[in-house]
């Protein structure tokens, strides 16, 4: 049975990746609204909540001619400042290779209402990055779903409640791939996807177990850690692509591969 290394794992996953880029491109690329359109898209969004804290739990596995290759499970938390502008989240998972070897990996996203800083710690690493962000950006605060935002051309949309919360729940399955969001205000309570081709096989899948609302939310939460280097984040592949200034916090599911 031959072996999938690293590299292979990584170009399937950019594989991916590009596929859901190319995709949101052609999403972005659709006719232009009507005048009536224009005009409900640009009143100002209710807020929903003056802050919300989620957390989740998420868990993702791949095979490869049936034998598990790579897994990871982990957590994330969410605290939104609606009422002033910031938002951060936190990471943690642990990566198996081969059902051997198990890394510990975290990264803290913080955004200040004008950059987005990115703390990673690996292998005992922590590095730090900032994106400058103060030219705006085409989503609110607390919104992070880009199927909903993009409104996925061909999914199927239907109402489900989860975690007492109304939710919308958009699903598409192009083929052997399925994607599926729970989307509760803008905000990704949960998510599934499976991939599938001729050796691999990848699910993944998030939910939350905790949402909290219009609480009080520790201003210490939003200050930088004194003892990190902030460099300029270089761009992404997908940032590159993408004309329109959308933040980091707005994806397609919890691809926090992406960030480390």
């Amino acid at each position: 049975m031959s072996r999938m290394g690293p590299l292979s794992i990584a170009g399937i996953a950019l594989v991916v990746i590009c596929a859901g880029i190319w995709g949101l491109q052609a999403m972005k690329r659709q006719p232009k609204p009507t005048a009536a359109d224009d005009a409900s898209s640009t009143q100002v969004k209710r807020n929903p909540f003056r802050s919300a804290v989620v957390e989740l739990k998420f868990q993702s596995r791949s095979l490869h001619d049936g034998e598990e290759y790579l897994s990871a499970t982990g957590h994330r938390f969410e605290y939104i400042d609606v009422t002033g502008g910031r938002r951060r989240e936190d990471y943690g998972r642990n990566v198996t290779v081969l059902r051997q070897s198990t890394t510990v990996e975290t990264l803290t996203g913080i955004f200040d209402g004008a950059d987005f800083y990115i703390v990673t710690e690996k292998e005992g690493k922590r590095t730090g990055r900032v994106m400058n962000m103060r030219e705006g950006y085409d989503y609110t605060i607390w919104e992070d779903s880009a199927a909903e935002k993009l409104r996925v051309p061909g999914a199927t949309v239907s109402k489900e409640e989860f975690l007492g919360r109304p939710c919308t729940v958009y699903s598409i399955s192009p083929g052997k791939t399925v994607q599926k969001w729970w989307v509760w205000e803008g905000i990704t309570l949960r998510s599934e996807s499976h991939f599938e081709d001729r050796t691999t096989v990848m699910d993944t899948s998030e939910e939350a177990v905790r949402v909290e609302e219009d609480g009080d939310i520790d201003p210490g939460l939003f200050v930088l850690p004194a003892d990190v280097m902030f460099e300029p984040a270089k761009p992404t592949v997908a940032e590159q692509l993408n004309h329109h200034k959308s933040p980091p916090w707005v994806r397609m599911g919890p691809e926090t591969n992406l960030f480390f």
